[in-house]
């Protein structure tokens, strides 16, 4: 357990099993951006946290968290918390774990070993129109659905950018499918497929917890 700490608030960036806590916790350590990473834990559920009064203005801000949630993740699984969700102290964000807690355990199992990699489809200058670069785009989403354990368009109708999809894949199986968008690509030089991550499943779960946040804000 850890000790309550007083202080002008905390930032939550992530919830990871308890188990695995420290471990995470050592993949945020030594790395000379001067911050006090600390874990608090409920129920077998562990929040890593910052002080808030360490936050930089926005969009320094979601870059650090990005980092923070990218570092962490390549010790255990993580459920992301969106930027800027601040709690006033460790009671409150242990209440929020109590809270969240059946959620954070079923987002936890359903990530587990699982990477999130986003697909951007974009027309080449020269290609077919755009019905069937469409069609492509949608061909090629749904081939690739097959390989994931779940998938979801997040933007499409573009002139220029076709489709941005995510796939939730088995972290190792994530290469492989790298490869597949290659090939597909090659099929379908009209399309560009453009492939970026692993990152977290920011697209897969989204942990809000109960009531507005108490202390500092930010945009996911």
């Amino acid at each position: 357990m850890t000790r309550e700490h007083a202080g002008p608030g905390l930032l939550i960036h992530a919830v990871v099993r308890n188990r695995v806590s420290e471990k995470a916790l050592d993949a945020l350590r030594g790395t000379g951006d001067g911050l006090e990473y600390r874990l608090v834990d409920f129920g077998g559920l562990a929040a890593v946290v910052t002080d808030a009064f360490d936050a930089p203005d926005p969009p320094d801000m979601l870059r650090r968290h990005g980092r923070i949630v990218a570092r962490l993740l390549r010790r255990s699984s993580v459920v992301p918390v969106p930027v800027g969700f601040g709690a006033r102290d460790e009671g409150a964000v242990r209440a929020f774990l109590e809270g969240q807690r059946v959620l954070l355990f079923e987002a936890l199992d359903y990530l587990d070993d699982g990477y999130e990699l986003r697909l951007h489809l974009s027309a080449r200058s020269g290609g077919h129109g755009q019905d069937q670069l469409r069609a492509v785009a949608h061909h090629v989403y749904e081939q690739l659905q097959g390989q994931a354990r779940a998938a979801r368009i997040l933007s499409e109708g573009g002139t220029e950018r076709l489709m941005s999809a995510a796939f939730l894949i088995p972290r190792s199986e994530w290469i492989r499918f790298v490869e597949q968008v290659a090939d597909w690509e090659g099929r379908y030089p009209t399309v560009r497929m453009d492939v970026t991550g692993p990152w977290a499943a920011w697209d897969f779960v989204h942990i809000m917890p109960a009531g507005p946040p108490a202390s500092t804000r930010g945009e996911s």
